[in-house]
């Protein structure tokens, strides 16, 4: 019988306390990383709050693509997610001195960013901005392509997505556009929201339910043949979601 080499399966395997399952496991891996970020997270706002201007650099350059993606998606503008975003890091660094380590700096940021961000986003529905959403708001998201078909029809499925995003309850849009455009984990929604994982999840499943209703009723009315499949709107989201 050949000899196993040490170091990979059966390595791998003996990691795994006995009467836990693979799939258990995975899980709990996901909670230590999630601990260990929350820690890591922990030293990084202490030497913010010490004047530390490096420590300030890393934090921006760590989090302000994903924050200023989250303020994209909620503006559709990018001047506003520019302005919006500079405003949201304003009020990290006001209040650092209450972060307190219990959930990772990223679900701080983004429960500081969430009324900031919804009042940008009643703004823009009050305008219609969100009703009528413009070439110039959808191109940045839109995947480079040789293919100028592929290209049009991925432009018209985000419009529709966006359009439809704007008719749902603040509750489930908020939440569809954190996981499933920005790529939040639940945990992270669930510190920034204050609910329960279980709360989040069921929110987004009615968000996803309704937000296929919705475009399969804007197709209807434009007369158009066919309709949206679930793939089809995974693959927008993916697609949005760079």
């Amino acid at each position: 019988m050949p000899r196993q080499e040490p170091g990979r399966l059966g390595r791998r395997k003996s990691l795994i306390p006995l009467g836990i399952s693979y799939n258990d496991a995975k899980n709990i891996s996901r909670e230590r990383a999630f601990l260990k970020a929350s820690m890591d997270d922990a030293k990084l706002a202490r030497s913010c709050r010490e004047g530390d201007p490096s420590a300030w650099n890393t934090l921006v350059e760590r989090y302000g693509r994903r924050i200023f993606s989250i303020a994209y998606h909620f503006t559709l503008r990018r001047e506003d997610a520019e302005e919006l975003t500079q405003e949201i890091f304003l009020k990290v660094f006001e209040n650092l001195h209450h972060y307190d380590g219990r959930f990772s700096l990223a679900a701080w940021i983004v429960s500081l960013a969430r009324n900031l961000c919804i009042d940008q986003y009643r703004r823009r529905k009050r305008e219609r901005s969100f009703v009528h959403v413009s070439d110039e708001a959808i191109l940045p998201m839109i995947p480079d392509s040789d293919d100028p078909a592929a290209r049009t029809l991925q432009k018209e499925r985000t419009k529709l997505l966006f359009e439809a995003i704007a008719d749902l309850p603040e509750e489930l849009s908020e939440i569809l556009v954190l996981r499933d455009l920005d790529g939040l984990a639940y945990e992270e929604i669930g510190a920034a929201l204050g609910l329960p994982d279980g709360t989040v999840k069921s929110r987004l499943f009615r968000a996803r339910t309704e937000t296929a209703r919705l475009i399969r009723q804007r197709i209807e009315k434009k007369s158009r043949p066919g309709g949206w499949a679930p793939a089809a709107i995974a693959l927008t989201l993916a697609a949005v979601a760079r």
